[in-house]
C-alpha cells in the first residue's frame, strides 16, 4: 500500500522559474503500482523519512520540456520550493496519477513522532489486493481498522461511518471518474453511425444487384459458376470498401488532430489517444468484412428466379418483386430510426449546453485577468512578508494603464477542489438529520475582492481595513450557507474551525452572493470567506499560494506581459502560473459538455446525411423501376404534380414509418444521457419535436430529386 497527495511546487534556478504540478508520495507507492523509473530510480524507504536525503523524480514531460531530454539530468540538483533536491529518476512517458499531470514527485516523508492531523482529509491511499482477496474482503478489513482507530482515539476527529463516507473503489474507476457515461454515450453514437452506414451500403448494393440481374443471367448462361461470379463481385466490392477505408483513416487522423487541439481538457488523458494498430486493424477488418458481405449481394438473385426469365425481358427488366422492395424499405426505416436517435441526442446536448452557458458564475468574468503565484517560506517567512509583497504588486499593477482594481483569493472559481472542512456552529448541535458539519469551501481574500470580482453584497457589510489587526475575528458567508445554517438570519452568528477551545469564534458580519466553485453544472456549495490581513494577526497564517485578479478597462489578455514584468521586477525567482482571463477559465470549466455536444452534433449530422442518401437511393430505384408506369400515366393525362405526389408520398411514407418506430427507441436510449444533461430532462418535448421535424424535412428534400425526375419521363420514349 502507498499514499500520496498532490499540489504545486516552484522550480527555480533555471532561465525561467516554473510552477508545476507535484506529487508527494510514499516510496511504497511506486512498487504498489508496479511502475519503475525510465531513467534512474524512484526514491527509497530511507529517503522517504524526515531525515532522508532531499530527492526528486521528474515526469517524462517535464524532462523533455525543461531539461531537453538530457540523460545526464539524473544526479543533478534542482530547487524545489527553495529546497535543493537531487534528481534520482525520470518516470515513463504515460505515468500519471489521479489525472493531475504531475511533473515532479517528492517523498511524502511521514514523521512517526509528529503525524499529520488526525482530522485531515489530505491523503489518498492506493493498495494492491492479494491474489486470493476480493474487494469486499478488503473493504471489510478497512472498516475494522477504522473502528479500531475511533476506539483508540475517542477524543479526536476520526473517520466515523455516520459522518464520513469511505471511498473505496478500483483505481481505474478513480481515473475514469464521471467521464465513463460520456465515453459510453460516444461509443453508442459511433455504433449508430456505423449501423446506418452499413445499412446504406447494403441497400445501395442490393439495388445495384437488382439492376445487374440480366448481366448475372447472361454470365451464368455462358457458363460462369457461382464461385466465379462470387470472386468477381467480391473483388469489385473490396476495391470500393478498401478505398473508402483508406479515405476514412485519413479523415479520422485529421479529425483526431482537431479533436485534441480543441478539447485538451475534456476527458482524462485525452492527449494519449492515437490511431494505434488496434484501431487501424479494426478499420481494415471492417472494410474487408463489408466488401465480402455486400459483394455477395448480386448472388442472392441466382436462386430466386430462372435465368431465362431475365433473358426474355429484352431491353427492360421487370419491376422488382414486392419482397425485395419491402427489404429495402425496412433497411431505410431502420436508418431513419437510428438517425433520429442521434439527432435527438445531439439536440438534447445542444439545449443542455445552451442552458449551461446561461448559468451565472456569481461574478462578472468579462474584463478580469488572473494568475497564480506561490511565495516560498525561505523568502517570505512571515505572514506580514507575504502581505507586504502583495501590497507592492497591487501598487504597481494598479498603476498600469487600464487596470481598475486588483485583489487576491486562495481558490479560483468556477471549478476547484472541495475543502469540506469541519466546523463548529454555535447553537447548532450536530445531528444526523441536521445540516452537515463540513463547510464546502474556504476562501481567503484581500480587500477589494468583492468589488474586483463584482460579487454582490446581500446582507450586512464587507471586509474593511478596520478588520485587519487586533479586531474581532469576522467572516462572510454565501447565500447558500446562510440559508442552510441560519434561515432566520446569519448576521451576528458565530462559528469556528473544528475542534476545541484553541480556535477562536468567528462572527458573521456579511452575506454575499453565491459563486460557482465546484463547476458551472454543479449545485452551489456552502462557502466561508476569511480576511487575509486578519489571518496574519489572529491566526499567524496566510496561504502561500494565492490567485491574483485584476479588473481592466482594456482587453485583459493584453496586460499579461506587463503583469509578468511587475512580478519579476519585485522577485525574479517567482513563477506565474495559469495566466488567463476569467472568461477563459469559465470556458475551460465547460470543456467536457462542449466536447460531447460537438461530437454528438457531428455524429447527428453524419446520420442525417446517410439517412438522406438512403432515402434518395431507394426512391431513385423506385422511379427507375417504374419509369414505364410513369410514362403511361403521363401519356394518359396525369399531371406532373400527381406523379410528383406519388413519388413524394411513397418516400415520406417510408420516412414516417421510421420516425414512428424511432420514438420508442430514442426515449429508451436517450435516458442513458440523462446524467450528462443540465437544465433539461432526457424526455424534453421540444427537442424531440425539433428532431422529428428536421428528419421529416431532410426526407422530403431527399425525395424531391427523384420525384422531379419522374415528372420528366418522356411518354413517347416509354411507349416506343
Amino acid at each position: 500500500m502507498g499514499a500520496f497527495n498532490t499540489g504545486e511546487v516552484s522550480l527555480t534556478g533555471g532561465d525561467t522559474p516554473l510552477r508545476v504540478a507535484a506529487g508527494f508520495a510514499t516510496a511504497s507507492l511506486f512498487t504498489t503500482l508496479g511502475v519503475n523509473a525510465m531513467l534512474g530510480r524512484t526514491f527509497t524507504e530511507t529517503e522517504d523519512s524526515p531525515a532522508g536525503a532531499p530527492v526528486a523524480v521528474l515526469s517524462y514531460g517535464l524532462w523533455v520540456r525543461a531539461f531537453g531530454a538530457r540523460e545526464g539530468v539524473v544526479g543533478e540538483a534542482i530547487d524545489v520550493d527553495g529546497i535543493t533536491r537531487v534528481v534520482v529518476g525520470v518516470m515513463p512517458p504515460r505515468f500519471d496519477l489521479d489525472d493531475r499531470n504531475i511533473d515532479v514527485w517528492t517523498p511524502l516523508a511521514f514523521d512517526e513522532a509528529n503525524r499529520p492531523s488526525w482530522g485531515g482529509h489530505n491523503y489518498l491511499g492506493v493498495g494492491r489486493l492479494q491474489r486470493d482477496v476480493t474487494a469486499s474482503q478488503a473493504r471489510a478489513e478497512l472498516d475494522t481498522l477504522l473502528v479500531r482507530w475511533a476506539e483508540a482515539r475517542p477524543d479526536s476527529h476520526t473517520v466515523r461511518s455516520d459522518v464520513h463516507e469511505v471511498i473505496f473503489k478500483p483505481l481505474r474507476a478513480r481515473v475514469v471518474g464521471d467521464v465513463e457515461p460520456l465515453l459510453l454515450t460516444l461509443l453508442g453514437a459511433v455504433g449508430f453511425v456505423l449501423l446506418i452506414a452499413v445499412a446504406n451500403v447494403g441497400n445501395l448494393l442490393l439495388a445495384r444487384a437488382e439492376i445487374r440481374q440480366k448481366e448475372i443471367a447472361v454470365r451464368a448462361a455462358l457458363g460462369a459458376g457461382r464461385g466465379r461470379l462470387a470472386r468477381q463481385f467480391i473483388t469489385e466490392s473490396l476495391v470500393l470498401s478498401l478505398i473508402a477505408g483508406v479515405i476514412g483513416v485519413v479523415v479520422g487522423r485529421w479529425g483526431l488532430a482537431v479533436l485534441l487541439a480543441t478539447n485538451p481538457e475534456s476527458i482524462p488523458r485525452l492527449g494519449e489517444i492515437a490511431l494505434d494498430p488496434t484501431v487501424l486493424g479494426f478499420t481494415l477488418g471492417l472494410s474487408v468484412l463489408t466488401g465480402v458481405l455486400f459483394g455477395l449481394a448480386p448472388l442472392l438473385y441466382l436462386s430466386e428466379r430462372r435465368f431465362g426469365d431475365d433473358l426474355r425481358e429484352g431491353s427492360e427488366r421487370a419491376t422488382a418483386g414486392a419482397a425485395r422492395h419491402r427489404l429495402r424499405h425496412m433497411i431505410v426505416i431502420g436508418e431513419v430510426a437510428a438517425a433520429v436517435v442521434l439527432v435527438v441526442g445531439a439536440g438534447l446536448m445542444l439545449r443542455s449546453f445552451s442552458s449551461l452557458l446561461s448559468v451565472s458564475p456569481g461574478f462578472q468574468a468579462q474584463g478580469v485577468l488572473s494568475f497564480r503565484v506561490f511565495l516560498p517560506a525561505a523568502s517570505y517567512p512571515e505572514p506580514t512578508d507575504q502581505i507586504g509583497f502583495f501590497d507592492r504588486v497591487r501598487a504597481r499593477a494598479e498603476a498600469l494603464p487600464g487596470v481598475q482594481s486588483m485583489s487576491l483569493m486562495s481558490g479560483l472559481p468556477p471549478i476547484r477542489r472541495i475543502n469540506a472542512n469541519t466546523m463548529e456552529f454555535e447553537g447548532i448541535a450536530p445531528t444526523p438529520d441536521g445540516p452537515p458539519s463540513e463547510m464546502d469551501y474556504w476562501q481567503f481574500v484581500m480587500d477589494d475582492y468583492f468589488r474586483t470580482m463584482r460579487i454582490p453584497l446581500v446582507d450586512g457589510r464587507l471586509f474593511s481595513t478596520q478588520d485587519a489587526e487586533g479586531a474581532l475575528p469576522v467572516v462572510l458567508v454565501n447565500e447558500t450557507a446562510a440559508a442552510l445554517y441560519w434561515p432566520d438570519g446569519a448576521l451576528g452568528r458565530r462559528l469556528r474551525p473544528c475542534c476545541g477551545d484553541a480556535q477562536p469564534w468567528l462572527t458573521v458580519v456579511g452575506v454575499v452572493g453565491d459563486v460557482k466553485q465546484g463547476g458551472m453544472d454543479q449545485e452551489t456549495g456552502t462557502e466561508l470567506y476569511f480576511f487575509v490581513p486578519q489571518l496574519a494577526s489572529a491566526f499567524g497564517n496566510v496561504p502561500r499560494t494565492m490567485n491574483v485578479v485584476l479588473r481592466t478597462s482594456v482587453p485583459p489578455e493584453s496586460l499579461a506581459g506587463q503583469v509578468r514584468q511587475v512580478v519579476t521586477s519585485l522577485d525574479s525567482s517567482l513563477p506565474l502560473a495559469d495566466v488567463q482571463t476569467m472568461a477563459s477559465a469559465i470556458s475551460r470549466s465547460m470543456a467536457r459538455p462542449r466536447f460531447l455536444t460537438l461530437l454528438l452534433g457531428a455524429f447527428g449530422a453524419i446520420a442525417l446525411t446517410l439517412a438522406a442518401v438512403g432515402i434518395y437511393g431507394v426512391m431513385s430505384v423506385f422511379v427507375a423501376g417504374r419509369s414505364r408506369e410513369m410514362g403511361i400515366r403521363i401519356a394518359l393525362g396525369a399531371a406532373s404534380s400527381s406523379v410528383m405526389a406519388l413519388v413524394l408520398g411513397q418516400g415520406l411514407k417510408i420516412a414516417a414509418t421510421g420516425l414512428v418506430v424511432c420514438v420508442a427507441g430514442a426515449l429508451a436510449v436517450n435516458r442513458l444521457v440523462g446524467s450528462l444533461l443540465f437544465g433539461i430532462g432526457a424526455l424534453d418535448t421540444a427537442t424531440y419535436a425539433g428532431g422529428l421535424g428536421l428528419l421529416a424535412v431532410v426526407a422530403a428534400l431527399a425525395c424531391l430529386v427523384p420525384a422531379r425526375r419522374a415528372t420528366r419521363v418522356d411518354p413517347i420514349v416509354v411507349l416506343k
